[in-house]
């Protein structure tokens, strides 16, 4: 549904030129929730505006729905952007004009009938919870209920792919969940494809398909959400899962004098398994466990432990050796 070939966007600024975006290349599904992952400054908003020609690539390709955005007039350009919806970080509503003025913004600029627009925006705003505040003023409304209406104007023009610019990062973490459980229902239930550029992993973890990690205008790292979460192979990456999920061992087990440290990684059905009390009865090793968490990652369990083995090295060995063989991955501290 998306796709870029060899993007690159460079600014001029003060004599100096600067890539945003180098060298990137990406695709997005239809029907998928893909998240781009960056620090600020790393090229996330530039790449994002790319897609509706907001900002155009100094190089390379944007595909959208199977057409080369370079390669389009003016007037081609204006009829695929009527496909992209976008959602913005601080709203950009209309104070001066009601709720319901805002959601028919777009369609009283291509001259919707009347009718038309007052079907669409009551049914627009009855999906996003909203019929009731059709005639209040932005400034009657939450952070979260502002972020509604931003959707709900998105939708307005049947897009077929939506783009959110940080949509959550200006509202608390409760109003930020149910944001989010909005858009999912967004992209089930109209079958839209979104993009979605954040500076929290969190949001990620909860609704997205796809993931990919951008740092200094180049994708380091991308793949399934569960697949970045559960083995981070960057830096950058890993420093983001953290924010998320910390399996990060505490320094002060680090700290303790034990020979035979290690952290066990387990997923899925291997999350349910006693296989530490297996351990202790097949082998003659005593097992204690100093750290653990567990996660879900796209409704598999994920989680980590890390355990002390004390007993002889040969039978730790083979203790280590059986639960490599029930598929759990181990990493010696």
């Amino acid at each position: 549904m998306i796709t870029f070939e060899g993007v690159e966007k460079v600014y001029e600024s003060g004599g100096q030129k600067v890539h945003a975006l180098n060298g990137i290349d990406l695709h997005v599904d239809k029907g998928e929730i893909y998240g781009v992952i960056g620090f600020s400054g790393a090229g996330k908003s530039t790449l994002i505006r790319c897609v509706n020609f907001l900002e155009k690539p100094t190089a390379g390709k944007v595909f959208v729905g199977g057409r080369d955005l370079m390669s389009l007039s003016k007037a081609e350009i204006r009829t695929v952007k009527r496909k992209i919806g976008m959602v913005f970080q601080h709203f950009n509503l209309l104070n001066s004009k009601t709720i319901f003025a805002n959601v028919a913004e777009p369609l009283a600029l291509v001259k919707t009938p009347k009718a038309e627009i007052k079907q669409k925006v009551t049914e627009l705003l009855r999906f996003v919870g909203l019929e009731d505040k059709a005639r209040d003023y932005p400034d009657q409304l939450s952070g979260g209920q502002k972020q509604r209406v931003g959707i709900a104007r998105a939708l307005a023009t049947n897009p077929e792919v939506l783009l959110c610019d940080e949509a959550t990062s200006a509202l608390d973490p409760q109003t930020t969940g149910d944001i989010l459980k909005l858009l999912k229902r967004v992209n089930e239930q109209y079958n839209i494809t979104i993009l979605l550029i954040t500076h929290e992993m969190n949001v990620a973890k909860e609704i997205c398909d796809k993931v990919a990690v951008i740092e200094k205008g180049r994708i380091i790292e991308s793949g399934s959400v569960f697949d970045v979460f559960s083995a981070p192979e960057t830096e950058t990456a890993k420093s983001f899962v953290k924010s998320a999920i910390d399996h990060e061992i505490p320094e002060s087990i680090q700290k303790l004098n034990v020979k035979h440290l290690y952290q066990l990684q387990f997923v899925g059905e291997s999350s349910g398994k006693p296989f530490l009390s297996q351990v202790a009865k097949r082998f003659d090793v005593e097992v204690n466990i100093l750290h653990g968490t567990i996660t879900e990652l796209q409704g598999i369990p994920f989680g980590s432990m890390t355990v002390e083995l004390q007993g002889e090295d040969g039978e730790i060995g083979r203790a280590l050796e059986y639960i490599r063989r029930e598929n759990i991955r181990i990493r010696e501290v």
